[in-house]
């Protein structure tokens, strides 16, 4: 196994900081954390750079609000973890310091109202989690992507650190032939970056969100499969279509399966008899269940109604939606290679899940249609 350490910057007491540390250790015994309480500048980089150096794979996990709480010597710092991070990105870029990952932990309060607003420290942190969110708790996930992180970095340092002109192909783990389905647009702006840039590029755009890479909800969305029902049957299928998973940097915490891999795979099966769309959930089920010998189970609609031909997911409820009975959701940056997102019309008419989306502007007309309609129905 990979040993991967993390130096935890933190001014919180110990008996709070400690317990959570250890928690996410349990979930991954090559995952090792060491504590230190904000000093001067000079003290920090020197422990970092050293940590950095040890020959592990190292990252910094560090509290938004480094300000707070004095250490045991009464010494306190008047700066919070956004500079310290911007220093240590302007010297990573300088070639001063090694590479590493910078994660941002704090209390969910703090990154909802410092963190979030402040949009220029977003491209300074690899990911951000809230030590005190019930909904999303530092749990195996977590743990996993923490080890990734700190790998993938290391990865990326040795691809580029190969010429002059490193192979993005290596990066995000690109076969022969794949370029010719990619949007040229994202390989160009995936060219000539530091590694912490080209490290938050392939996560922001590629692994956390869906386009020419589909995470397993979406995968199962557009084939029409109940995972939940169907249950080892559904792992069955994942390993019949392996081949079409991604094996780039950062993929053992995200995965992600190529979109056009997919549709490779299942044209291969119809005989060029017509594109997923054109098929419904349960057809494209068992079609699946013939050509592979597995036995999946179909999924089912949102709502009485909805069409059965999925091709995304409802961001509220995620569970699978044809467009024509949602919304596009507002997305604030939307890259070319990058889809849509949508939310059906039951999660809209019922408020479900509000604070996690909003409509696209395009959008509000027919909702405010939809609605009339409604009214007058129910009269």
């Amino acid at each position: 196994m990979t040993c991967v350490k993390y130096l935890c910057m933190d001014d919180q007491p110990e008996e709070y900081i400690l317990p959570l540390l250890d928690q996410l250790s349990l979930f991954c015994d090559d995952l090792k954390f060491e504590r230190m309480h904000p000093q001067d500048f000079a003290l920090q980089f020197e422990r970092i750079q050293g940590l950095a150096n040890e020959g592990v794979y190292f990252g910094l996990l560090v509290d938004l609000r480094l300000d707070q709480d004095s250490d045991a010597e009464g010494n306190k710092v008047y700066y919070r973890g956004p500079t310290l991070a911007q220093e240590l990105r302007t010297r990573m870029a300088e070639g001063s310091m090694s590479s590493f990952p910078i994660i941002l932990w704090s209390m969910n309060d703090n990154i909802v109202r410092s963190y979030a607003p402040d949009s220029s420290s977003h491209d300074l942190f690899d990911a951000v989690y809230a030590k005190d969110d019930a909904n999303h708790p530092l749990d195996r996930t977590v743990s996993c992507q923490l080890v990734a992180l700190a790998v993938g970095y290391q990865n990326l340092v040795s691809i580029l650190s190969e010429s002059a002109n490193p192979s993005i192909d290596k990066v995000i783990g690109l076969l022969d032939g794949d370029r010719d389905y990619l949007d040229p647009r994202l390989i160009s702006y995936l060219k000539g970056n530091a590694v912490y840039e080209l490290a938050g590029k392939v996560l922001n755009t590629l692994l956390r969100c869906d386009g020419v890479l589909i995470n397993e909800v979406m995968l199962a969305a557009q084939l029409g499969v109940d995972v939940e029902r169907s249950g080892e049957q559904w792992i069955a299928f994942l390993e019949a279509v392996s081949k079409c998973q991604y094996s780039g940097v950062f993929h053992e915490a995200w995965p992600r399966w190529w979109k056009h891999r997919i549709e490779a795979f299942w044209t291969e099966f119809v005989s060029n008899k017509g594109s997923l769309r054109k098929y419904t959930a349960d057809e494209r089920v068992a079609i699946l269940n013939e050509k592979i010998g597995v036995a999946l189970v179909s999924a089912a609609p949102i709502a009485e109604g909805y069409s059965h031909r999925f091709s995304t997911v409802c961001v509220a409820l995620k569970s699978p939606l044809d467009p024509v009975d949602g919304f596009k959701v507002h997305t604030p940056r939307q890259d070319a290679w990058q889809d849509s997102r949508y939310v059906s019309a039951h999660a809209v008419i019922n408020r479900l899940k509000k604070s996690e989306w909003s409509l696209d502007p395009l959008e509000i007309d027919r909702f405010k249609q939809l609605m009339e309609r409604l009214k007058h129905e129910a009269v």
